[in-house]
């Protein structure tokens, strides 16, 4: 996990969670811990938009992590397999290349999928600091024809 970059745009494409989850193995379980100090996750532009208060164009919305720690786990067997990544420490949120706001970073992401072909996935991204904080959430689930059935997601952003 160290030194890999973490991509997705904040709509719910991220659902496919693709950039999260580790590749598929035999059956068994795996779990890597490591640092995110260097990591990179590029949110991009918010989809609803930034209240008027805060000091920074809608622009490409990223994160760098300076610090902190991360774990990849996943799961096959014959019924499908499931995986996720949590990572969390010290990160700086840009707008595009400009620094904003120097906080704490937490990214949980993970999604799995049945032998059948139905899949689900999902990440929440929590950015919080003395001037800035960032909430997002989202969710998917399709079925086996590729079809959404359940599609949630929400951001939030408040900046003092």
């Amino acid at each position: 996990m160290n030194g890999r970059a973490l991509t997705a745009p904040a709509t719910v494409a991220i659902l496919a969670c693709s950039g999260l989850l580790a590749g598929a193995s035999p059956a068994g379980a795996t779990a890597t811990v490591g640092p995110v100090a260097g990591m990179t996750f590029d949110l991009g532009p918010s989809p609803v938009g930034l209240p008027s208060n805060c000091p920074f164009p809608n622009d490409d919305a990223n994160f760098l992590f300076t610090s902190g720690n991360g774990v990849n786990h996943e799961s096959v067997n014959k019924n499908g397999g499931w995986g996720g990544e949590t990572a969390e420490g010290s990160a700086v949120f840009y707008e595009d290349s400009t620094p904003i706001a120097t906080g704490h970073l937490t990214i949980w992401g993970g999604g799995g999928g049945n032998a059948r072909g139905q899949n689900e996935g999902g990440l929440t991204l929590s950015f919080v600091s003395a001037t800035v904080t960032i909430h997002v959430h989202v969710h998917q689930t399709t079925n086996a024809n590729g079809t959404p059935t359940a599609n949630a997601g929400g951001v939030e952003v408040t900046c003092s």
